[in-house]
């Protein structure tokens, strides 16, 4: 069995206390965010509190995050199938809790698709695989979100008024220069991939003109990446070219992924008795995890929560707006993370105290 570099290792210490800082932040910005809301909000209810709610609605929430994990864990496997890479399904279960708890503590959810890859990895997928794997998975729901939210952002009235300006040619402007750089960047790179490896090769090549590297890693370094950005653009075109029925089920699992996430405000709004067309619901729950992908906090904390009551506080009464907040961030983010984050640190210290019995 070959061993992990614990220099690159998902499982080093430095990496796992970076891990904790990045939960107690985490943590820390998210209850600072809702106690900030709920002083501004100026109501007497209780800060967190799911009492508000009926019980059937929290067993129809409860079913409906069941439905959203699995879904999570199907779309990664359908992918996986459309590249032939055969995974059990309690491992890639697994996985999603885990992709769920380390994106959600990191900037710009910039660790999720690396602990993804990290793990695909340790299953003897091939790392530019499972670069692919990752990727696919992380494009599907943000294509969907970088063209449906701006769309909505420019034709709904009361959505634009928020922004700090109204003109809607300006955001027009930005929003379609934002999508032609974005495709022929993508277009470019697909068709000439020799792009990036210039790009790999002059900056390696200027770090060992630097003395920071001797030339030989800088050779190596430059064989490995080449080599893994081959497999990169080969794993893209065999997903393309895979089982129709997979890449149709990848992206049924994710459509239907998006639409579970939707839902959670629909049924919480629902529960309280508002009478809120469920579209509408919808279209501002778009909008919420767009600005959610620019956010730069650990799992889009106070924005998510602040963009929350912003977009729902002419709909939703003060007294309900807390516990709403509250409790539509628990079911989407918090519990799947807390159920994530003991996955984690199991598999850290199993795999560090196994570590030390060789």
């Amino acid at each position: 069995m070959k061993k992990d570099n614990t220099k690159t290792s998902l499982f080093n210490r430095k990496r796992l206390i970076s891990y904790l800082i990045f939960t107690i932040i985490f943590i820390l910005t998210s209850s600072l965010s809702l106690l900030f809301i709920y002083r501004f909000l100026n109501t007497n209810t209780a800060v967190f509190t799911i009492r508000v709610f009926p019980p059937e609605t929290m067993i129809q929430t409860m079913l409906l995050f069941i439905f959203y994990i699995l879904m999570d864990s199907l779309r990664l496997l359908y992918i996986l199938k459309s590249l032939n890479i055969s995974i059990e399904y309690t491992y890639i279960l697994k996985l999603g809790f885990i992709h769920l708890f380390i994106s959600n503590i990191t900037p710009f959810s910039s660790g999720g698709g690396l602990a993804q890859i990290y793990f695909l990895n340790r299953k003897n997928v091939p790392l530019g695989n499972a670069i692919v794997v990752s990727t696919i998975k992380a494009i599907l729901p943000i294509t969907f979100f970088f063209v449906t939210a701006p769309i909505i952002l420019l034709l709904n009235r009361d959505l634009i008024n928020i922004l700090p300006t109204n003109n809607i040619y300006i955001y027009s402007l930005v929003f379609g220069f934002i999508y032609i750089v974005i495709i022929y960047g993508v277009y470019k790179l697909f068709h000439n991939p020799r792009i990036i490896k210039i790009i790999i090769s002059k900056t390696l090549l200027f770090i060992q003109n630097r003395k920071l590297i001797s030339k030989k890693t800088s050779y190596n370094y430059q064989r490995k990446s080449f080599r893994e950005i081959n497999n990169f653009f080969s794993g893209i075109k065999l997903f393309l070219k895979g089982k129709k029925i997979n890449i149709i089920l990848s992206l049924l699992s994710t459509a239907l992924f998006l639409i579970s996430l939707f839902l959670f405000p629909v049924i919480l709004i629902k529960g309280l008795r508002y009478n809120i067309s469920s579209l509408s619901i919808i279209i501002k729950q778009i909008v919420i995890t767009f600005i959610a992908y620019f956010a730069p906090t650990p799992g889009a904390s106070g924005v998510s929560e602040g963009g929350f009551t912003l977009l729902f506080s002419n709909l939703i009464k003060k007294e309900h707006l807390i516990s709403l907040t509250f409790t539509w961030r628990f079911f989407t983010i918090y519990l799947g993370m807390f159920i994530g984050m003991i996955v984690f640190y199991y598999e850290a210290f199993k795999k560090r105290n196994g570590g030390n019995q060789n």
